[in-house]
């Protein structure tokens, strides 16, 4: 199975995201509370019911201390090579951080980020992010707002200000994604901070953008105003898009910058040969399997997070001789 539209997959991503943040604002109640398993059980079933051609697995065999991930996405097909990317959720608690930042890594690895980093290798085509589930109040920090001021808004591809983006709004950062390697500088450089000032949830939300970014930042064209997902983001090679993004995001470093070059990704040098033309042996199974649970039937078969999502590109027609 291959997924159709890019577009469609960034779109339900989108609704997702304020599917989560209306989850975690609720879990402020008292006596309510969604972790982030929880919280991940219902994006990706979300996705799997929205995107026709989606493949999403989950496995009971995996111990996520290992890879420091909750789940992974393989993005491509056989010819055009495949993108892994590896993602830890954290969500945000009622001090307004992302204390679980601090959760002890595997081995000598002194925080999880460390063990997600040391597992990844971009120049194999494989990238560690951060996905982080927010939701609080309207107001809670500013009236008439979900946003965080002062954290840095980086979700109008227009270039707007959250008061006069017509493209994205705040509770798209229901799932806010950002390179594992901003995490570690923004996390190691206040190491002796107390937690409030260390973890607070605007100097990691400054570095970050809605996790459909991760796809492809909307392409911005004036003569379609306020239309959030440009048709021309399912043009041209997707993978090359996708790799692009999560290059620019990750070797870059932080989410402005990415934004900017989100117009000249095709002038970005991208090497096709580091990504994965043989997929591990548990990728493999999970292709051959019914789409949902997954249970290994040997340790070559262990997947490397308890959650898998596989988006494969849909081939291309090919065309007619006149």
């Amino acid at each position: 199975m291959a997924i159709e539209s890019l577009r469609d997959l960034c779109t339900a991503m989108d609704t997702a995201a304020i599917e989560t943040w209306g989850r975690i604002e609720f879990g402020r109640l008292p006596g309510r509370r969604f972790d982030e398993t929880a919280v991940t059980d219902n994006l990706l079933f979300t996705l799997q019911n929205q995107v026709p051609g989606l493949l999403t697995y989950q496995s009971n065999q995996v111990q996520e201390r290992n890879s420091g991930a909750d789940w992974e996405w393989w993005i491509g097909d056989d010819q055009a090579g495949w993108i892994c990317l590896r993602i830890q959720a954290k969500r945000v608690y009622e001090d307004n951080t992302y204390r679980m930042l601090k959760h002890r890594g595997a081995g000598e690895d002194a925080f999880q980020y460390d063990t997600l980093i040391k597992g990844c290798n971009p120049d194999q085509a494989r990238y560690a992010f951060h996905v982080f589930y927010n939701g609080w109040p309207e107001g809670t920090f500013e009236e008439g707002t979900y946003w965080a001021p002062p954290a840095r808004w980086n979700a109008c591809p227009g270039l707007s200000s959250y008061k006069d983006c017509k493209h994205a709004e705040p509770r798209h950062y229901g799932c806010a994604i950002i390179s594992t390697l901003d995490v570690k500088k923004l996390s190691d450089n206040d190491i002796a901070a107390p937690a409030a000032a260390r973890f607070r949830i605007q100097r990691y939300l400054s570095a970050a953008v809605p996790w459909s970014y991760a796809f492809g930042f909307p392409p911005w064209d004036s003569r379609r105003g306020e239309e959030r997902w440009h048709p021309r983001l399912d043009r041209g090679d997707w993978v090359d898009r996708v790799h692009g993004t999560l290059d620019v995001l990750t070797r870059r470093g932080g989410a402005r910058g990415a934004r900017d070059a989100s117009g000249h990704l095709g002038e970005i040098p991208i090497d096709r040969d580091q990504r994965t033309f043989e997929l591990p042996p548990y990728v493999e199974a999970m292709r051959r399997s019914i789409p949902g649970r997954f249970e290994p039937t040997s340790e070559d078969e262990a997947p490397a997070a308890p959650q898998t999502v596989i988006v494969e590109r849909k081939p291309k027609r090919a065309r007619k001789r006149k």
